[in-house]
C-alpha cells in the first residue's frame, strides 16, 4: 500500500462537510444553469463529476424537478469511495419518489473512462462489473429497502487499488443503474449509451482535482476529458477552491511561502484557449464568477458531538481546504511556538469564510 494520501484521511472530509456549508452554497450556484436548460426536451442529460457524499447530486435533482418536473433525467455520478456511494444512494429514496421519471447511474472509473463505460464489457483489460436495479413499488420505504440490496454487489466490486505511487484506481470498473420499473418504457431506451448522439448537457465538476496541481495537469486529467462528453450547447460547470480567504492567511502564517492556491480559473481558461480540445470542436468560456462560505457557528456553549466548533476543528478545516501533506502538518505540529502563534490568528478571526470560484465551458459545435 501506498504512503497516506491528504484525501484519503475520511475523517478531516467528513469534519469540513459537517462544519462548513460549501456542499449548499455550491448548489445554489448550480440553481441558474439547472433552471435554463433546454425545456422542449423530453429528456435530459447530467453528470456529477464527483459526487462525494451525494449532497450535490440529490440538490441537483430537487433543482431539476422544480424547473422541469416532466422532464426525463439521466443522471449520472461518478465516485470511487466505497462511503460516499453508500452516502449517495442513501439520499435516493425520495428523489425516485419526488422525481420518477429518473434513472440514476453511480460508475467508478476515471474522467478519461466516462464515456465508454456504459456499451463496453472491458475497460483497461478488466471485466466491468454492472448491476441494474429495477425498483418497483412506489413510496421511499420500498425503494430504500430495494437500494440497500445493492449492498453486497458494492461491498465485492466497489473497492480501490493503491498503488506505488500513491495513485488511486478502482479495484475493478463498475455502473450502477437504478429506475423505476412504472417508468421503464420510457427510461429503458437510454440504458445503453453509444456517446456519440447523447452526451451530457450539463456536466458539474466540483473540487475535482488538487489546487496545487499544474494547469496542465488539471486540463489534461479532469477537464479537456469532461469537454469531450459534452453536447453540442452542453455546459461544464467548474467550481474550486481558489484563496484570497481565511484559509489562505491562516496558512501563511504555519508556512510563510506556501501558496496552496497557485493558479486559477482564469489561467485554465486561458491554457485551454491557446491548447484547443478536439480539432472540429468549438467551446466558449464564461467569466469566472467568486463565491463564499462560511464555517458554521453553533450556538453558544454547544459542542458538535463529531467535530466540535473550536480553534482544533477550525484548523483541521483550514487544513483539509488547503490540502497541505500529512508530513507538513506533523512537522508543524511539533513546534510549539508554531501551534500558539496559529491557534492566536484563528481566534483573531470572528468569523472564517472560504472562498470558490465557478466558470463554465460551453460547447458551441
Amino acid at each position: 500500500m501506498g504512503k497516506k494520501r491528504f484525501f484519503d484521511d475520511r475523517l478531516k472530509y467528513l469534519s469540513f462537510i459537517q462544519n462548513t456549508s460549501e456542499k449548499r452554497a455550491i448548489s445554489a450556484e448550480l440553481t441558474p444553469y439547472i433552471a435554463s436548460m433546454p425545456k422542449n426536451r423530453t429528456f435530459l442529460r447530467v453528470l456529477d463529476a464527483g459526487t462525494g457524499d451525494g449532497t450535490i447530486k440529490s440538490n441537483v435533482i430537487k433543482t431539476f424537478h422544480k424547473h422541469h418536473p416532466y422532464t426525463s433525467l439521466l443522471i449520472t455520478g461518478k465516485e470511487i469511495s466505497y462511503e460516499d456511494l453508500k452516502n449517495t444512494l442513501e439520499k435516493m429514496p425520495d428523489r425516485f419518489v419526488e422525481h420518477p421519471n429518473l434513472l440514476v447511474t453511480m460508475t467508478n472509473v476515471k474522467f478519461a473512462e466516462l464515456g465508454h463505460i456504459e456499451n463496453n464489457n472491458k475497460i483497461k483489460n478488466k471485466k466491468v462489473k454492472t448491476y441494474t436495479l429495477i425498483l418497483k413499488e412506489d413510496n421511499s420505504y420500498d425503494f430504500h429497502d430495494q437500494i440497500n440490496k445493492l449492498n453486497n454487489f458494492i461491498k465485492r466490486y466497489w473497492g480501490i487499488e493503491i498503488d506505488n505511487k500513491s495513485r488511486t484506481s478502482y479495484a475493478h470498473p463498475c455502473i450502477i443503474r437504478i429506475y423505476r420499473e412504472d417508468h421503464k418504457r420510457y427510461l429503458e431506451p437510454f440504458l445503453d449509451n453509444d456517446y456519440e448522439n447523447n452526451n451530457y448537457d450539463l456536466i458539474i465538476a466540483s473540487q475535482a482535482y488538487r489546487a496545487a496541481s499544474l494547469v496542465k495537469t488539471k486540463v489534461n486529467n479532469v477537464i479537456a476529458p469532461l469537454m469531450r462528453l459534452l453536447n453540442k450547447s452542453g455546459r461544464l460547470l467548474v467550481t474550486h477552491s481558489c484563496g484570497g480567504d481565511t484559509v489562505e492567511k491562516i496558512i501563511r502564517v504555519a508556512w510563510k511561502d506556501k501558496d496552496p492556491f497557485p493558479n486559477n480559473a482564469k489561467d485554465i481558461i486561458e491554457y485551454l484557449k491557446n491548447n484547443p480540445v478536439g480539432e472540429n470542436n468549438k467551446y466558449s468560456y464564461s467569466k469566472p464568477k467568486f463565491y463564499t462560505f462560511n464555517f458554521k457557528r453553533s450556538p453558544d456553549q454547544t459542542v458538535s458531538e463529531l467535530f466540535g466548533h473550536g480553534v482544533d476543528a477550525k484548523w483541521a478545516n483550514i487544513l483539509y481546504i488547503g490540502q497541505i501533506p500529512e508530513k507538513e502538518i506533523q512537522e508543524i505540529e511539533k513546534s510549539p511556538a508554531a501551534q500558539k502563534k496559529i491557534k492566536t490568528a484563528i481566534t483573531k478571526e470572528d468569523k472564517m469564510y472560504f472562498k470558490n470560484e465557478i466558470f463554465s465551458i460551453k460547447k458551441i459545435r
